[in-house]
């Protein structure tokens, strides 16, 4: 993570430093919430859902008393139905302390593997990890093939 006293968020070629190309993979980072580091969270620009799975959630001493019950269907990209259990609101934080919520005009680029935010004290950049991105890229692609 950096902070820099830029107001606009921008992108240029020095957000790319240490980028592997040719690469395609998504934008995976990891962040600090309910007292423990969450790794290989996927940043996708493109759904309408965040998700935490609920081993996750037991892993973090979360109470399922926390989750708000809710009977719903997510369909994947591939057809494939997942039932949820329920939902949940959980402060994330980055250094500083500062909560990390969509609501602070966060800024995803996939092609230079991070991510911006305006706070009071300047612009925070969340930089992804590409080797986790890679890894999360071929674990779906497993998954997903049909065998034959």
């Amino acid at each position: 993570m950096s902070i820099t006293n830029e107001k606009e968020i921008t992108f240029d070629e020095a957000d790319r430093q240490d980028i592997q190309d040719p690469h395609h993979e998504g934008q995976v980072i990891t962040l600090y919430f309910t007292n423990h580091f969450v790794i290989r969270i996927l940043v996708d620009r493109g759904t309408s859902v965040n998700i935490v799975l609920l081993d996750s959630s037991k892993r973090m001493n979360i109470p399922e008393s926390k989750i708000v019950r809710r009977s719903s269907v997510l369909i994947g990209f591939s057809g494939e139905t997942k039932h949820i259990v329920g939902e949940i609101k959980l402060p994330i934080y980055i250094e500083g302390g500062r909560p990390w919520i969509h609501e602070m005009k966060v800024v995803p680029s996939t092609y230079h593997q991070c991510v911006k935010m305006p706070t009071s004290w300047g612009t925070v950049k969340i930089t992804g990890d590409q080797q986790e991105s890679k890894e999360c890229y071929k674990t779906s692609m497993k998954s997903s093939t049909i065998p034959r």
